[in-house]
């Protein structure tokens, strides 16, 4: 799944002509972070999932076409 991610990933970014310098700065994170994100040398965490598909506009089935993908909605009673 890491391959498909990191190839994946690469080409979102090249498609939507987008700097991982840009990508970084916008999700507060170190290069160096990304960098080992990309290479797949370090598995982000599902926050840092959703937050690479929302700053790349994309979802994140795009991203891991082979994971399934939930919506959870929460609801609380008083």
């Amino acid at each position: 799944m890491q391959d498909n991610f990191k190839t994946n990933i690469k080409s979102v970014l090249k498609s939507k002509g987008i700097k991982q310098s840009w990508l970084c700065s916008k999700l507060n994170i170190n290069p160096s972070v990304l960098s080992l994100i990309i290479a797949g040398k370090r598995y982000p965490s599902q926050d840092r999932i959703r937050s690479l598909a929302k700053a790349l506009n994309t979802p994140i089935k795009t991203l891991f076409p082979t994971t399934r993908v939930k919506k959870i909605n929460w609801y609380f009673i008083d």
